[in-house]
């Protein structure tokens, strides 16, 4: 069940809509029943940026989108759209899930009704592009008789007809199986980029997040925990809050020696300056590789191990006693209590100290 709320009429009269909105958020705070949904939170997205936000279920990110769009008013702080807040602030585009549709109404008419209304120059022949960007073919079809995913297909390109300068997202691909939702991802944030459309998206997928985002942050309890370009903040590790979201990891024991780190009889550059002495050192499952018995490693002995598709990743337990989460080519097969060796990729290792609190070994 989806639901889109357009932008506010008066803000897509012209045939041309501007440049993008700035959005900030400035020490927000938001209560209900007396528990703190949001705490402290400060944000700027900069006109035209698509900001993807993940956490875990209760992270505050869907409360952030209903302060921006307007449906909920901060406790303290303030929300600003295009310089202007509260009542005065223009109304934001957004399409939810599980929200009610309209019951009458048939997918291209009203497609081509918010084209209309935006202003424009040829609504008809926009509401076809717009149901081929989005995947829809049923679209004589009451939008109560859609399926959950095409609903979805709808809701979005009903908000972009409405030439939004800016939109938010609260897991609107969610429903779509996952070749298409990598497929509609794709065109989506290369349609909201090639318009200018800042844009906050929120999505409980990672891969999504970091696939969209020209900036990614990670919420937690309420919180911004995390925030960079995508490569930055999932390089972040060592970070127990932000592992916790863009997991799995796992900590293997290691030793600081200047400016590397020895570990499993391996010499890696570190990927920040720390003491020298003994250490953990956190690792993301892709810089883990299967080697040979003669190669510098770790001897360990599998777990369990998944097919994913595309890879198979297998937990396996170290002779040092480390639990470390491992992902392979899926034609490497692996039966529980198989036999391996494994070492680390040859990339900037993250380290902390053994007293420090971190992610834990996975398991």
């Amino acid at each position: 069940m989806v639901a889109v709320i357009p932008v506010d009429p008066s803000s897509t009269a012209d045939a041309a809509p501007g440049p993008g909105w700035t959005i900030t958020l400035s020490g927000v705070r938001r209560e209900r029943a007396g528990s703190v949904i949001l705490s402290d939170v400060d944000l700027e997205v900069g006109p035209g940026r698509i900001v993807a936000l993940v956490g875990a279920s209760g992270c505050g990110a869907s409360t952030l989108l209903r302060l921006v769009t307007g449906a909920e008013r901060p406790d303290a702080g303030t929300v600003t759209v295009d310089e202007r807040s509260g009542a005065a602030a223009p109304r934001v585009a957004e399409v939810r899930d599980r929200t009610s549709v309209a019951r009458f109404g048939r997918v291209r008419a009203a497609i081509v009704s918010a084209a209309r209304q935006a202003g424009a120059p040829d609504a008809e022949r926009e509401a076809d592009r717009l149901c081929a960007l989005v995947g829809l073919s049923s679209t004589a079809k009451p939008v109560s008789r859609l399926s959950h995913g095409d609903r979805q297909r709808w809701a979005v390109a009903r908000a972009l007809a409405s030439r939004p300068r800016a939109l938010v997202l609260d897991d609107a691909l969610a429903a779509l199986h996952t070749t298409a939702r990598a497929e509609l991802r794709d065109r989506l944030a290369r349609e909201l980029r090639e318009r200018g459309v800042t844009t906050l998206w929120v999505t409980r997928d990672t891969t999504e997040a970091a696939a969209v985002a020209d900036d990614l942050v990670v919420m937690a309890q309420g919180r911004v925990v995390a925030s960079g370009c995508p490569d930055e903040v999932f390089a972040r590790v060592g970070d127990a809050a932000v592992a916790e979201v863009l997991g799995p990891v796992s900590a293997v024991p290691g030793i600081v020696e200047g400016v590397v780190v020895e570990v499993w009889g391996q010499h890696l550059p570190l990927a920040a300056a720390a003491h020298d002495g003994h250490c953990e050192v956190v690792v993301r499952p892709e810089h883990v590789v299967l080697v040979g018995p003669d190669a510098p490693g770790v001897d360990a002995v599998v777990e369990e191990t998944t097919f994913l598709g595309s890879v198979r990743r297998s937990t396996v337990l170290t002779a040092d006693g480390s639990r470390v989460v491992v992902e392979h080519a899926p034609e490497r097969r692996l039966d529980d209590h198989d036999a391996v060796r494994i070492a680390l990729a040859a990339v900037p290792a993250t380290v902390k100290p053994l007293d420090a609190s971190g992610p834990r070994q996975a398991g």
